[in-house]
């Protein structure tokens, strides 16, 4: 049995804290507002 499985709350608060880690992460990526998609793939052949 390891440390976190002896303290729910503990796991509980470093859950939440990488999910908003996670939701951080991407509203930095994405929240300048520049949606361009990269280029076609295919576009060389």
């Amino acid at each position: 049995m390891n440390w976190l499985e002896r303290h729910p709350t503990l796991h509980r608060v470093l859950l939440v804290l990488y999910y908003l880690v996670v939701i951080f992460a991407l509203i930095a990526m994405y929240g300048r507002g520049d949606f361009h998609t990269p280029p076609f793939v295919y576009q060389g052949f």
